[in-house]
């Protein structure tokens, strides 16, 4: 699973995420000569990045491809869970320094740890909820951890490194570009990696993510049950108006277009559970015969017996062309009521 998450991390390098590093770069730079006039202009950056953080994992966990490219609307100012996560990370520093206060280092030490730990939970549960007392319930930082698994820890492992090089950086005395512009990447990389972690662990946190590519598959699944639909409008009218032979010539080449591989039995039983509504029984009873033959050919007796079923009960005068051997599957599988039927028409 690591791989699989750090493959995320390839969205750090895209061309709209190193062009904001490198243009907040720059303006950070010119806050830091300013001095104390700089500072405006400091926080100000500081805001709109880490609103951009927040954008990249909402994407992430949306299970977007490209981080997008900063625009006015994720600057907005009603955006208020950068703010809150500071004020979470506030609280915690103010808890940690009354009980140090209070109870001593030791105690103060080991809340702390935990609250670091437990950090990449808040900011999961505050991408995802967008609740401040939800993203500060210690329970529900457990069931993030205890979703997300192992992959929690690799989160962690990530950001004890990347805090590590900021320490490195700091102790050479890095020039400042440096410094700047590797803290933007390695916060971008984290959240990128809590993204991931929570896409990958959709299903256990009961989120509705999905890929571009499985979005585009459930478009084109759409696309082709109205085509299908289409179709078999078509032929019904065909069939209604009496020409039944344009009407099977719609169907056949429905068929032979799309019944294929793996969607050939989908698409027969699809097409037959339309045309067992019509009432003009020849194309339903044609296709029944069809789908028989081919389930038969493939030794699925279960499933042949329920299409001759199905049929039967939508048209009691069906006559399946392999009525003996059905007769004798029936008969194998207990059921009588479908024996008689089909001992009826041999």
């Amino acid at each position: 699973m690591a791989s699989v998450l750090f493959r995320y991390v390839r969205l750090v390098f895209s061309t709209s995420a190193l062009l904001l590093v490198a243009t907040f770069t720059v303006a950070l730079l010119i806050a830091v000569k300013a001095g104390i006039m700089g500072i405006p202009l400091a926080l100000l950056v500081g805001s709109w990045f880490f609103k951009y953080l927040f954008v990249v994992l909402d994407t992430v966990v949306a299970g977007g491809d490209e981080p997008p490219v900063l625009s006015a609307e994720m600057v907005n100012p009603l955006e208020m869970r950068p703010l809150g996560q500071l004020f979470l990370i506030a609280s915690a520093i103010m808890c940690v320094v009354a009980v140090r206060h209070y109870a001593g280092t030791a105690p103060a030490f080991v809340i702390g740890g935990l609250l670091v730990l437990a950090l990449p939970a808040s900011i999961a549960l505050l991408c995802i909820s967008g609740n401040l007392f939800h993203a500060a319930w210690p329970p529900a930082w457990l069931r993030v951890m205890r979703a997300l698994g192992w992959d929690y820890l690799l989160v962690l492992a990530a950001a004890g490194g990347g805090l590590a090089i900021i320490y490195l950086l700091i102790a050479a005395s890095a020039p400042a570009w440096i410094g700047i512009a590797l803290q933007q990447m390695i916060l971008l990389s984290i959240f990128v990696l809590i993204g991931a972690a929570l896409f990958e662990h959709r299903l256990e946190l009961g989120l509705d993510s999905r890929t571009p590519r499985e979005r585009l598959a459930e478009r084109d699944r759409r696309e082709h049950v109205r085509s299908r639909q289409q179709m078999i409008d078509h032929a019904y009218e065909q069939f209604r108006h009496n020409k039944p032979l344009e009407g099977w010539r719609e169907i056949e080449r429905w068929l032979a277009a799309h019944a294929r591989a793996d969607q050939q039995l989908p698409e027969y039983y699809a097409v037959l559970e339309a045309a067992c509504g019509w009432d003009d029984v020849r194309p339903g009873d044609r296709l029944a015969n069809e789908l028989i033959a081919l389930l038969l050919s493939r030794r699925e007796n279960g499933a042949v017996l329920e299409v001759a079923a199905r049929r039967f009960a939508s048209n009691p005068a069906f006559r399946p062309v392999n009525a003996t051997r059905l007769a004798e599957l029936a008969t194998l599988a207990g059921k009588r009521a479908l024996r008689r039927q089909l001992e009826t028409v041999t």
